[in-house]
This record gives structure tokens, C-alpha cells and sequence, in this order.
């Protein structure tokens, strides 16, 4: 699996903040805050080696720290509230030719991904113990912006990440778990993909890409900036593969372009992105035919997405301060169609998806001599119109070629249109925020609330029709100090929150459970989840090395978990778990010699996410019709016992070198420490053994031409990186269900520059 290079990681520990930003639209002009215009001065030497490209000393411009007209960079670093953020930049990311946005973060300390629809497009990524990814049902712990705008969607606040536009990006920003006022799921962070913007006289590119396993690309771009100011961006592209396991191929096509015209006091902006996916995956293999792992062994299962969205931004000044005005639109439509072992049926669910929304805010800088006091206020909002319906198939009938119209037939018990559910959700919040820089301190403060309104009209049974609301403060605070030497301190503390999903609260009855992928219901209330996070850090700049670390602790109160009904294989019901617990410890080092042109790095996490209170989550390995199994338990959870799927130990690093005449190499390795599997909550069974896999790159540049070879899974092991627990219907015995790391992948790309280049920017 490719993630991202050794050149240009940023890896920020920020001694100046996370601004307090909005849960649905995060604009740029958000980020500036008290400690920018004293600190940019004093800490250039840190923040310059804070931002250390794994090949060189990447400079962040003055622009980047502040903010000042970038449209839509979304959450970053210099901005208020001390927090960790690692920050990739667009030539990091173009290097490895990456599927999906998980491609790129394998290499960052506390981010683990694991494949449990054994897709190379679908893809789950953890962050400190917290997930997000395209699983439905999957408990939502991480927020994914796209230049500021949410990308969970409404119904399961799932990410699909084959969606998103990842050859038209030049920036990735991870933030850490403090930066709750980025509103609801940013229970351990939130990642946000900052797009390319024109720039310089008009230019173009297209690039072809081939590889192992049918895979080919053809991309093209043209952008640049005309002299009033105005600037544009159009790209799009193809690409489709063949899937290294039997019946995983998939198809992509996404438009992308960026227009606007931004200047230090006004600026207005318009964004549109057309995607469409269609992708098939293999699931889990039962452990017993792991010999051969590229079997399918449940062929059929066929996902096709489609998604538009339109995005307008602008700024002007506002009294004393600056007002920003985002809007935006998007269309989402999904056709999920799963197979199920016999006698259970298949499911093929629907989803349309129309999200509305907005943020407006406005802030302003007091001077108190050298001092300086920021306020910010906003409010944001957005609005979903949800249409759901599950219809299900005899288990051996497939899917028919084109079938995505939603349903129009009779509703039955076992077969046919089971579900058919509307949801007008709604949401709406307001954030204030406050920093104060006194020399070399800066404090910061915030709150935010969000109300959430989650209707859900059964369109088969109006009786079950109800209405389900959600309030939260989430307060923040915390301080930072530079210390002097190139070394800085800080500390925070703050509050954040999820309401329940829809197909959560629809799917959360003991007496009636779901099959997967849900059957939607009029069930009891879940509760919200609530969490808090404490966090210290630091970093040290000793010449070209710099070191830096965090520490961190997250208690969650009622966790939403997704257990399975007894007597059944693909049926369950979501309740929430009283409480859980997520720790752990990051360790970085990064450096450059050789005037930047050899760069390295490595870095450790340690991760602890458990469960703090007692419950009986029913697994398959509990069916009483296994009890001669192995295998078999009660999967009785008890405080301290270890969530599945989180590595409590990973060891990364590698190297990235420019050599003479144009050439370049690069390396990263990754050891995965071993974990649980889904279905042993308890801790009973063996774990997944560790894991080790590497891939290299090379290139080469001359003139307007660049050929660039990677490759992934240098080693083509096949060991499982996600597990869980089955039955197998063929040999009627209870077995561990495993999915292997992707095989060796070659991937080959020739690209071709049309027109005169502009300046690069910072980012690439």
C-alpha cells in the first residue's frame, strides 16, 4: 500500500493554536490569530524547522502563517489553541501515487489504516485510536474537510476517500484530538485537504500512470493567473484497476476546477468537484483458504457513489475586522450492494444524500501595546435531506447491471423493500474564540454549541415516525510558551462531541437488530458521545534535527458500538458503552543535510485505547451453536480490556535523497505492532501478529518531462491486517476471518508540463 514520502512531511507541535473553526465549513481567513504577528519573528527559526520537508528545510511564507488572503486552507498551523498538526505537502503526496487520502498517511506517528472490506479503494484510517473511513456503521471519531467543507456524510457519517480529489491536492493538515471546536466527530482529530489554486502564466500537465494488476491512469490539468488577479484551476481524470484478489477491480472519474480572485482585504472564490466511483471488493477470507489470499470468498459485492459539490467562499472588511461568508451545496448519492453467506439474504441499500450549508464569521485584532488580543465569533449551519432504502435478495441472486434507481415495490418481511426512511436533518452552531499573546506566552480560550435536530419519517409505517434532538457546549483552553534555545512548550485541554447517525439511532433496538448494512427503524434514543482530551507537547530544534513529542489522554463517555444479535451472523443493533479511554505517547525526529538534499526521519507512537466499564458485547464467537469451537467465548468486556484494530506500538521511518543529473530515490518502512480482532472485545483470543512492509521509489527530470517509479509492499508479505470473526456457511465452523496487505504493487508515471511554469508555491 503506498503512503506518502520522505519529502516535505511537516510535522507540526504548534505553540500557537488551533483556531477556533466550524464543524461544516472552515475558511482560511479563520486561521489568523493574537500570537501570529509577535511570534512570526521570534520563532522563525523554530517554525521553519517545525515545518522540516523530510528532504529539506521547508519554509513556511509568510501567506501560510497568516493566513492572509488564502481562500479555504482550513484548519493549519499559527492559529491559537496549542495542538499538534502534521502537515504533507502536495509533492509529498504526488510521489507515491496515491489511490486515496489513507495512501498518503501511513507514515504519520499514531496513524494506523486496516482494510476490512478488502478493497484497495476502501480503506479505514485510525488516529489515536479513533476512526473514520467508508465502513458503514464504523463509529465516526475523525472529521475529513475538503478546503474546509465536512465530507462525513449525513447518513452513517462515514468518508469515502475514492471520492475525494487527491491529484488536484497541495496540502494535507492532520490536527490532533484538542481541536474540538471544529465541531461534531472531532472526537481525536480532524483531517483537512487543502486543493491547488493557479498560479503564474497559463500552464498545463497530463500525466499517464500504469501499473501491476491493470492499473492506468490519464490525469490533465491547466491553470494560472491573469494579470487583474483572477485565478483558475481545471483538472480531472480517469483511473481504473483490476484488484490484485479475484473481483476487486474499481473505476474512478472526477472534474475538479478552482476559480477565484483573493486580495489582502476582499477576496471571492468558487470551487466545484464532480466524482463518481464504482468499486468492487472481496471482504475477509476465512482463515482456513488463507493459503490462497487473493480468494474472493463472498464475489459480488459492488459499490457505486456518486457525488457533485459546489463551494462559493469570500471576505470583506466588516467594521474593525473581517467578515467571511462560505456556502456550499453537495449531492450525494450511493448504491451499496452486499453479499451474504446463505441462508441470509443479500442486501442492496440506497442512499440520497442533499446538503446544504454555510459558516459566517467575523473576528478582530486588539493592540495592548506589544499585546495583542484576538476575537472571533461565527456561526454555522447546514441541512440534510436523507433518503434511505434497504431492499433484499435472495442470497443467491446478484446484482443486476445498473441497478441504482431507488425502489419501487412491495415491502415484505424477508425479501423486497424493507426500509424506506426520510430524514430532514438539520444543524446549527455558534463559536466564540479569544487568544492573548504576552511576550512569550500565549493563552488561549473557547466555546462552542451545537444544536442538532435528526427527524426520521418511515415512509412504510408513518406510526414509527419520530424526531431526535442533540445539545452540547464544548469548551476549550489552553497555553503555550516559548522557552527560548529553539525549544517550545504547551498544553491544552478541551471538550468535543458526536451526536448519533442516523443509521445509529434507526438501528439501536436489542429486540429488533439490523441487518448489515442496516435496516432502518424507529428505535430507542442513543445518547450523544461526549469527550474530553488533555494534551502536552513539545518540540526542540538543535541545528538541523529537530525532536518532538505529545503526550495525550481522551475520556469518552457513551461511546456508540455496533454489537451483534445472538442467532444471527449479519444482524446487530448500535448501544451506547459507558466508558472508554484513549492514551498514548508520540515521538518524532526529522533532519536534513547535505545542503536538503538528503533528508531523514523516524518515529515511534504508543497507543492505549480501552474500555472502562463493564459490558456484554455479543460476537459470533459467543453463539452458543460454537461452544465446541476454539474459538468460542463469552467476550465479557471488563475495564482496561483493549479495543480491537489499535497497534499499541508503531515504528516508522525512512529517507528521501536528490541526487546529481536530476535523479531521486526515496524509502519508507512502517512495523505495525499486533492487535485484536473485531469480535474479542474481551481480550480472549490471540492477536494479529505484527506486521512489517515497505516501499521504495525513484525518479528522474529532464526538461518538461518526469518518470517516476513506485513501489509498494516491497517484500509482496500477505500478512492479515484486519480480523474478525465468522462462520464459515461452506464448512459450518466458526473461524478468525482475515484480510491480507495488499500485494506488491509496481506503478510506473510519465508527465509532461505544457507552457511557461509559474513560481511553485511553498506547498509543493
Amino acid at each position: 500500500m503506498p503512503f506518502p514520502s520522505t519529502n516535505r512531511i511537516a510535522i507540526a507541535l504548534v505553540t500557537i493554536g488551533i483556531a477556533s473553526l466550524a464543524p461544516r465549513t472552515v475558511s482560511a481567513q479563520q486561521i489568523d490569530s493574537v500570537a501570529q504577528r509577535d511570534s512570526i519573528a521570534r520563532r522563525d527559526s523554530v517554525l521553519r524547522a517545525t515545518a522540516v520537508g523530510r528532504d529539506s528545510i521547508h519554509r513556511l511564507s509568510p501567506v501560510e502563517v497568516q493566513a492572509s488572503i488564502l481562500p479555504v486552507a482550513g484548519p493549519t498551523i499559527g492559529s491559537g489553541i496549542p495542538a499538534r498538526v502534521t502537515t504533507l505537502s502536495g509533492a509529498a503526496v504526488d510521489q507515491w501515487e496515491p489511490r486515496i487520502l489513507p495512501d498518503v498517511l501511513g507514515t504519520i506517528a499514531g496513524v494506523s489504516i486496516y482494510d476490512d472490506l478488502g478493497s484497495q479503494y476502501k480503506i479505514n484510517v485510525d488516529y489515536r485510536g479513533f476512526n473514520t473511513g467508508p465502513t458503514v456503521g464504523l463509529p465516526p471519531g475523525i472529521t475529513v474537510f475538503l478546503d474546509g467543507v465536512r465530507q462525513n456524510e449525513a447518513d452513517a457519517q462515514e468518508v469515502d476517500f475514492d471520492l475525494l480529489p487527491m491529484d488536484h491536492v497541495r496540502r494535507v493538515e492532520l490536527l490532533s484530538g484538542t481541536a474540538s471546536l471544529l465541531g461534531p466527530n472531532s472526537l481525536g482529530g480532524a483531517i483537512n485537504l487543502v486543493t491547488d489554486r493557479g498560479e503564474g502564466p497559463t500552464h498545463g500537465s497530463l500525466e499517464l500512470t500504469g501499473g501491476s494488476f491493470g492499473q492506468a491512469e490519464l490525469e490533465a490539468t491547466v491553470e494560472g493567473k491573469s494579470t487583474k488577479g483572477w485565478d483558475y484551476y481545471l483538472g480531472g481524470g480517469y483511473e481504473r484497476e483490476d484488484g490484485w484478489r479475484t473481483g476487486t477491480g474499481g473505476k474512478n472519474y472526477n472534474v475538479f476546477s478552482n476559480v477565484g480572485h483573493f486580495g489582502a482585504l476582499r477576496g471571492f472564490g468558487i470551487q466545484a468537484l464532480a466524482s463518481k466511483s464504482r468499486v468492487q471488493s472481496a471482504g475477509s477470507l476465512p482463515e482456513s483458504l488463507y493459503g490462497d489470499p487473493q480468494i474472493n470468498f463472498t464475489p459480488g459485492d459492488i459499490e457505486d457513489l456518486n457525488m457533485q459539490q459546489l463551494n462559493l467562499t469570500g471576505y470583506v472588511p466588516v467594521g474593525r475586522g473581517r467578515g467571511t461568508l462560505t456556502l456550499f451545496g453537495k449531492r450525494f448519492d450511493a448504491d451499496r450492494f452486499n453479499v451474504n453467506q446463505a441462508p441470509d439474504p443479500n442486501v442492496d441499500a440506497l442512499t440520497k444524500t442533499y446538503t446544504f450549508g454555510g459558516t459566517a464569521d467575523w473576528r478582530r485584532q486588539i493592540a495592548f501595546g506589544k499585546n495583542l488580543l484576538s476575537l472571533r465569533f461565527g456561526v454555522d449551519g447546514s441541512a440534510n435531506r436523507v433518503h434511505e432504502q434497504i431492499i433484499n435478495t435472495p442470497s443467491a441472486a446478484g446484482k443486476a447491471v445498473g441497478s441504482v434507481a431507488f425502489a419501487d415495490g412491495v415491502s415484505g418481511p424477508e425479501l423486497g423493500l424493507t426500509t424506506d426512511v426520510r430524514s430532514p436533518s438539520w444543524d446549527l452552531a455558534g463559536y466564540g474564540l479569544a487568544d492573548y499573546n504576552v511576550s512569550r506566552v500565549t493563552l488561549s480560550a473557547g466555546l462552542r454549541y451545537d444544536y442538532i435536530r435528526v427527524p426520521f419519517n418511515n415512509q412504510l409505517d408513518s406510526n414509527d415516525n419520530t424526531t431526535n434532538t442533540f445539545h452540547h457546549f464544548s469548551p476549550r483552553g489552553g497555553i503555550s510558551v516559548d522557552v527560548g534555545g529553539g525549544a517550545s512548550l504547551y498544553a491544552s485541554i478541551g471538550g468535543s462531541f458526536r451526536a448519533p447517525a442516523i443509521v445509529e439511532l434507526a438501528c439501536a433496538d436489542p429486540t429488533a437488530s439490523c441487518p448489515l448494512p442496516f435496516a432502518l427503524g424507529d428505535d430507542p434514543p442513543l445518547k450523544p458521545v461526549r469527550a474530553a482530551t488533555y494534551e502536552v507537547g513539545g518540540k526542540l530544534l538543535r541545528g538541523n534535527v529537530l525532536f518532538d513529542a505529545s503526550v495525550y489522554r481522551t475520556d469518552v463517555r457513551d461511546e456508540i458500538f455496533f454489537v451483534e444479535s445472538p442467532g444471527s451472523l449479519v444482524s446487530g443493533y448500535f448501544t451506547n458503552l459507558d466508558k472508554t479511554r484513549r492514551q498514548g505517547v508520540e515521538l518524532s525526529v526529522t533532519s536534513s543535510f547535505l545542503q536538503d538534499r538528503v533528508s531523514w526521519y523516524t518515529n515511534y507512537a504508543y497507543t492505549k485505547a480501552t474500555f472502562e466499564s463493564t459490558a456484554q458485547i455479543f460476537s459470533t464467537r459467543s453463539n452458543g451453536d460454537f461452544e465446541d469451537s476454539p474459538l468460542f467465548g463469552p467476550n465479557a468486556v471488563t475495564p482496561g480490556d483493549v479495543m480491537p484494530l489499535v497497534p499499541a506500538h508503531q515504528v516508522k521511518g525512512g529517507f528521501s535523497a536528490r541526487l546529481p543529473k536530476g535523479f531521486r530515490v526515496g524509502l519508507d518502512a512502517r512495523w505495525i505492532g499486533s492487535q485484536y480482532l473485531r469480535g474479542d472485545e474481551g481480550n480472549e483470543q490471540n492477536q494479529l501478529d505484527p506486521y512489517f512492509t515497505m516501499g521504495a521509489r525513484a525518479g528522474y527530470t529532464y526538461h518538461n518531462w518526469d518518470f517516476s517509479g513506485v513501489v509498494t509492499n516491497v517484500f509482496d508479505n500477505h500478512d492479515p491486517v484486519f480480523g474478525t470473526f465468522n462462520a464459515n456457511a461452506g464448512t459450518g465452523q466458526l473461524e478468525r476471518f482475515l484480510t491480507p496487505l495488499n500485494a506488491r504493487t509496481f506503478v510506473f508515471k510519465i508527465s509532461r508540463t505544457f507552457g511557461p511554469r509559474g513560481q511553485a508555491s511553498d506547498d509543493n
